[in-house]
């Protein structure tokens, strides 16, 4: 029997998806409809992206409720930040803060933004999280080991707020494996993993975390 590859494209309509990738799109998508039961992704905010291979990833396009994704509304884009097909919508300027994880953490291969209202509270610089068996959850070698969590001031020019991150977050700790965590103040969270199944167990243990210490009193430390 002829062996077929199956294709579908994506907003562009110039980017074909082996199934594989049609596959793994339908769970991220999924994950977007739970996120929206949470009231974690109002209106047209959030996005959520895939990585496809070391050079480029896939994020959901602008302007949609999240909540009604499916595999046709991810744009191709490379490390830039730029969109790959000539044709394609311009990528939301968010794809830059994606692209940095991508970048910068080579095992992340998917990434998940909203804004879920257990963070609206949260303030630079961070807030540091211990005490709870479920931090073994997001890596920690027991529940005595606390987790720092960086706050980062919002700023409407994307390219230096990239650039504060990348020194910031990514300046030391490149390499060290695991979950990928960063807020940005009275905006959303960052939440990147392996695998979108591993991406949102880590976002969904942070979130219960945050409203754990939140109700003992919420610690913020300071930067060194």
């Amino acid at each position: 029997m002829r062996s077929e590859r199956k294709f579908r494209f994506d907003a562009s309509q110039q980017i074909a998806l082996s199934l594989f990738e049609q596959i793994k799109l339908g769970r991220l998508c999924t994950v977007a409809q739970r996120l929206d039961k949470r009231r974690a992704i109002p209106a047209t905010s959030s996005n959520f992206s895939m990585r496809r291979d070391q050079q480029s990833f896939l994020i959901s396009r602008s302007g949609k409720h999240k909540r009604d994704l499916n595999q046709g509304d991810f744009l191709l884009v490379d490390l830039a930040g730029n969109a790959c097909a000539p044709m394609a919508p311009k990528p939301s300027d968010e794809t830059l803060l994606h692209a940095l994880i991508y970048e910068n953490c080579p095992w992340v291969g998917c990434i998940l933004h909203c804004h879920a209202p257990e963070l609206e509270n949260l303030k630079p610089p961070s807030i540091k999280i211990a005490g709870h068996e479920l931090l073994k959850a997001l890596g920690a070698s027991g529940h005595t080991t606390p987790l720092t969590l960086k706050v980062y001031e919002n700023n409407q020019d994307m390219h230096q707020l990239a650039t504060d991150i990348r020194t910031k977050q990514f300046g030391e700790n490149s390499a060290k494996k695991g979950p990928v965590l960063f807020m940005l103040a009275q905006h959303g969270i960052y939440c990147g993993g392996e695998t979108v199944e591993k991406t949102e167990a880590y976002l969904e243990a942070l979130l219960h975390l945050v409203v754990l210490n939140d109700a003992k009193g919420t610690t913020h430390s300071k930067e060194k």
